[in-house]
């Protein structure tokens, strides 16, 4: 058969079964044995036999395609954290026979392009990044009924298939840990609180500082647009313009990064050097090794969301599985002079059900 496409007949005539059974097999009904269904994956890898997409279209009503819908911020292609789940996205949608269709709205337009999908049937599902509260896009996706994933999440997230990290555990921890070793004016360098990953993550902070009976001018907070970008030297700066700060926390290594040659430059504060905790989602152009003696880490990775995100579509399209979450795993790092003896510790209980 070299030389030209092998076909469904093809498989049949080699293996002398029915064009139907073939492709039942082929599709994943659940009406074929598994020693048939396991023959003929077999021959159709050996024999180089690639799917004729357009038919599969027709018989079953289904695309293989994903909409990945952005906003017009072209800066945003550019964000390493974007870039990280796009590998994630990408390495796994080829794994499972999808593509991705990655397309912008325009001012206004958000809810129109994800209409126009669900109107013409060219996808299967969609994903959602950077959720908001009370986000539109959510709202129109859980009527239209059409399988979707969402990056982060909102109050209503048993309703629909989502993947996170526990922004809200992980930076309730690291103001703890801070507050625990002495720390009573801590700057929190954030992201853009628009979107639900760096709410959370505030609240997180408030919550600790509040929980431990300080008063709320004990954390200062400073937020940079969406992308992050280059705002962690001017946002370090501003963070250090107050003498009382001792710690600072940052919602990435981005920023941390950034803001690096000020914290260098900074001297002692009583007595110390100021102490810095960051979110590290394993940004692959970073290295970090070289903070590590100085730098507690909290570690999540954004490829694996990534990945995630593609896996829990296909449950639901493929497997017409229901909706359901996926919380990426988060490990810590402490610097050498820090006790982090209270990252060990549970969450109080009335701060158990908080979202993020």
């Amino acid at each position: 058969m070299a030389g030209r496409n092998v076909t469904i007949k093809d498989l049949a005539a080699e293996l002398d079964l029915s064009i139907t059974t073939i492709s039942r097999a082929l599709n994943g009904y659940t009406d074929v044995g598994e020693k048939t269904r396991a023959k003929v994956e077999d021959a159709a890898k050996r024999l180089g036999y690639r799917p004729n997409r357009n038919a599969q279209r027709l018989v079953l009503q289904r695309t293989h395609n994903v909409a990945w819908v952005q906003s017009d911020n072209e800066l945003k292609y550019l964000d390493p954290h974007f870039a990280e789940v796009m590998a994630g996205v990408l390495a796994s949608a080829r794994d499972t026979n999808y593509d991705i269709v990655l397309t912008s709205h325009g001012v206004g337009r958000e809810l129109a392009t994800y209409d126009r999908y669900v109107r013409d049937n060219s996808v299967d599902g969609f994903i959602v990044d950077l959720a908001r509260e009370e986000d539109g896009r959510i709202d129109f996706l859980l009527e239209s009924g059409r399988p979707f994933v969402v990056h982060g999440r909102d109050r209503r997230a048993s309703q629909y298939g989502w993947v996170d990290m526990d922004n809200y555990g992980n930076f309730y921890r690291l103001m703890r840990m801070l507050i625990a070793n002495g720390h009573r004016r801590i700057a929190f360098i954030n992201g853009d609180e628009a979107f639900n990953y760096a709410l959370y993550r505030h609240h997180a902070v408030r919550d600790a500082i509040a929980d431990a009976g300080l008063p709320e001018d004990s954390v200062t907070i400073h937020n940079s647009a969406h992308p992050m970008g280059d705002a962690g030297f001017r946002l370090t700066q501003a963070a250090l313009a107050d003498r009382k700060v001792t710690a600072i926390i940052y919602s990435s290594i981005l920023l941390l990064m950034e803001g690096y040659e000020v914290l260098a430059g900074a001297g002692l504060r009583d007595g110390r050097p100021i102490a810095v905790a960051t979110m590290d989602d394993e940004l692959r152009h970073i290295d970090p090794s070289r903070l590590a003696p100085r730098v507690t880490f909290a570690r999540s990775s954004l490829k694996a969301a990534g990945s995630a995100l593609i896996a829990e579509l296909s449950r639901q399209c493929d497997e017409h599985a229901a909706p359901s979450g996926t919380l990426i795993p988060s490990t810590f790092q402490v610097a050498p002079d820090i006790d982090g003896s209270t990252l060990d510790e549970p969450l109080p209980a009335k701060r158990r059900t908080t979202i993020g």
